[in-house]
């Protein structure tokens, strides 16, 4: 039964520091639907339906109006600090003002420039969401973004559901009586996208790019790693997380008694599964790793308990002659568990998924008791975000794409877009130039690199064409169940990829997420529209701004092209062995010896762990350096317009610090240092310009200053 949205009110900010509310919504009910919450409208269904027929021009003024009430993130000349020397830190001489002044809001344990940016991208979805849900006759992605909003808007309809969404399959669980019955169940899941022991990914075989294979993730964890699930004295972690499992559980109908034996169960086959897990490192370092051809009689032979088979039958896909099962023995694992664990077990496993899955879309008792466990896990506490932000995260991870094309329309402009393809195809020749004078190289890898840097698929802002999302129905109302459809349809189109041509153009990110990255595997990089904003991008600021900060990000994700890492996979993304031994030993060299600069930094008193962020910090020391070759080609023959008495380096070099500046709580600090691959703060900031005599020279730093680096002390990538 499903409500009818008729009026819904002006959806004005958001964000952690963005003041601003978000109104009730008014439901008119439909036949043999209950009125919902009662909560008054702020706007009337005129001025909604006005705003989602307003010209072009008005909705660029709202936008305009939306942002600049939004907390200013651009340099100002007063930011600079004239008691710090900028030829001792770069980070002290722009950031220790900011720092001084800037306060990390209440509810959070970290802000950057990147977080700045997701919020302000939040707000303009909102913005979108409210012309959304007023089109009289929507299109088929502007109905189903319209209906999954509405449906997650309406607590009222989402109470009075209960686990009326989850009947059928719960009964499904419960009438599991045998291994068979098992593997039977996990087909249906995986057809659904909901496995929760196993993904499945389509993309280009590793051994044959022109072909998409399909690639076998494991799962199987309710903790984040298999380290988790090792006992440590004092630690309650794994008491509360089988005190949530039960207490899931019960809320389901489970007996208390019966729910607690049955937490304990869940538990016990999940540290069984860990302990076949791989460490994450491995995982993260060599992506070959994950890389294992098989053919579907390989692995049928391999887990005779469970048919793949059978599997991709029933994901409507015949019995491929090849697709990547990795992590053999989580699968042997898993095998032998079908059997040696009675159906009970499973069960149990199997309901307690369903049940965490649906949790943060199910009413508030499921919600809360997922977001109890969660602070708990992230040993924090802070309130439930709103309904409004829970159910646009949910929007995005399940119809990402279908807002990623109305948030493209209403904030990437064409003349942005043309900025940044000049910026970037100015990286692209200074790459290529600066490739030739690497000494190292020897001609082949040196060739190969360049024709590596001239076949870059560049991807800015978002896709040149959107998906098409005609054969998804949703309602106005089943928010659970209008998510799971999203999800088996998403996954049904990814399995028609199976065995097809692989696509060159394919994105991995969202348009209004905040995303930057190098795929190896097709040589593309990607920068999405809303990373594309101030402070990264700014159409008004001058040229030495925007080179040195998004200039700096596309330089970045460019230098990941240009590594031993890369040198693995040849120009069509096959495995290979690029670079001799002697080009290999000469970039680790380097990349040591960057490394050893940050493990002479700290942050508030912690370490810094330069071989952990190596790889990044290598491609940062390679952005920088790109980003000013290609400021110096775009201003050559133009005179230095000395914006606020400051040189165009000296701007340049100043934008990079600002990008950098980071607020955190101690807590999260610890917890960034110990996983971010990313340097972070002051070294980020200070140690890769320190190592450019361009950075020297603009600030007229003496020899043996500590950000004028000279001689073997130096660290020249490119």
């Amino acid at each position: 039964d499903c409500t009818r949205l008729v009026t819904g009110a002006a959806l004005i900010a958001a964000g952690s520091y963005a003041a601003g509310v978000v109104t009730g919504w008014r439901f008119a009910p439909t036949e043999g639907c209950v009125a919902g919450n009662g909560m008054e409208p702020r706007t009337d269904a005129a001025a909604l339906s006005a705003a989602a027929q307003a010209s072009e021009a008005a909705q660029q003024r709202r936008n305009d109006t939306l942002v600049d009430a939004l907390p200013e993130m651009r340099f100002r000349p007063g930011d600079l600090d004239p008691a710090q020397d900028p030829c001792a830190s770069l980070h002290a001489y722009v950031n220790s003002r900011w720092a001084n002044v800037s306060v990390l809001p209440a509810d959070q344990t970290l802000w950057h420039a990147p977080l700045g940016l997701q919020s302000r991208s939040v707000v303009q979805q909102l913005r979108l969401m409210e012309q959304l849900v007023g089109l009289e006759a929507p299109g088929d992605a502007q109905r189903v973004v319209a209906d999954l909003w509405a449906s997650g808007m309406d607590a009222a309809q989402i109470r009075r559901d209960g686990l009326r969404p989850l009947r059928a399959e719960l009964a499904a669980i419960d009438a599991i009586d045998s291994p068979a019955a098992v593997a039977a169940h996990l087909r249906w899941l995986s057809a659904e996208g909901r496995n929760p022991l196993f993904g499945i990914a389509v993309e280009p075989d590793v051994g044959n790019r022109t072909t998409q294979i399909a690639y076998i993730q494991q799962g199987g964890l309710g903790l984040p790693s298999e380290a988790y699930y090792e006992e440590v004295p004092g630690d309650t972690l794994r008491d509360d997380y089988r005190a949530h499992i039960a207490g899931l559980l019960e809320l389901s109908g489970v007996d208390r008694t019966q729910a607690q034996r049955d937490a304990r169960r869940v538990f016990a086959l999940e540290q069984r599964l860990a302990a076949a897990t791989p460490a994450d490192l491995p995982l993260r370092a060599d992506i070959s790793v994950i890389y294992n051809p098989v053919s579907a009689a390989q692995a049928d032979a391999l887990t005779p308990n469970f048919s793949w088979t059978a599997l991709f039958e029933s994901l409507g896909a015949a019995p491929p002659d090849r697709f990547s099962l990795a992590t053999p023995d989580f699968h042997r694992t898993l095998d032998a568990a079908l059997v040696d664990d009675a159906p009970a077990v499973w069960q149990a496993y199997l309901r307690f998924h369903c049940l965490d899955m649906a949790s943060p879309y199910l009413d508030d008792r499921f919600v809360q008791a997922g977001h109890r466990f969660e602070q708990r896990l992230l040993n924090r506490s802070t309130p439930l975000p709103p309904r409004w932000e829970r159910v646009l995260a949910a929007i995005n991870a399940h119809a990402g794409p279908l807002l990623g094309e109305a948030y493209a329309r209403a904030w990437f402009p064409a003349s942005s877009r043309a900025r940044i393809g000049r910026m970037v195809e100015q990286m692209r020749f200074t790459l290529k130039h600066r490739l030739g004078n690497v000494t190292w190289l020897e001609d082949a890898s040196r060739v190969s690199a360049q024709a590596r840097v001239e076949q870059l698929n560049l991807h800015i802002g978002h896709p040149d064409h959107w998906p098409d999302w005609s054969g998804l129905d949703t309602e106005r109302c089943g928010y659970l169940r209008n998510l799971q459809r999203a999800r088996a349809f998403q996954q049904r189109v990814m399995m028609a990829g199976i065995g097809q041509p692989a696509d060159p153009q394919r994105w991995r990110a969202h348009a209004h997420e905040v995303r930057a990255y190098f795929d190896v595997l097709n040589n593309n990089v990607a920068f999405s529209a809303a990373l594309l904003q101030p402070p990264n991008f700014d159409p008004q600021a001058d040229d030495a701004l925007n080179y040195g900060a998004i200039g700096a990000i596309i330089g970045h994700e460019m230098s990941h092209a240009f590594s031993a890492e890369t040198s693995g996979f040849a120009l069509d993304g096959g495995l290979r062995n690029g670079w001799s031994d002697a080009e290999r030993q000469h970039y680790h060299a380097l990349s040591a010896q960057l490394a050893a600069q940050f493990d002479l930094r700290q942050i508030d008193g912690l370490t810094v762990d330069g071989t952990r962020t190596a790889g990044e910090n290598m491609a940062d020391l390679g952005g920088l350096t790109l980003a000013l070759d290609a400021l110096h080609q775009e201003a050559a023959g133009r005179p230095d317009p000395m914006v606020d008495g400051l040189s165009r380096e000296q701007r340049f070099f100043i934008s990079w610090a600002v990008v950098n500046r980071r607020l955190q709580t101690p807590l999260r600090l610890e917890y960034e240092m110990a996983t971010d691959p990313h340097s972070f703060g002051a070294p980020r900031t200070d140690v890769v310009p320190s190592n450019m005599p361009a950075y020297a020279a603009a600030f007229n730093c003496p020899p043996g200053a500590p950000m004028a680096r000279s001689g073997d002390n130096r660290v020249q990538l490119l």
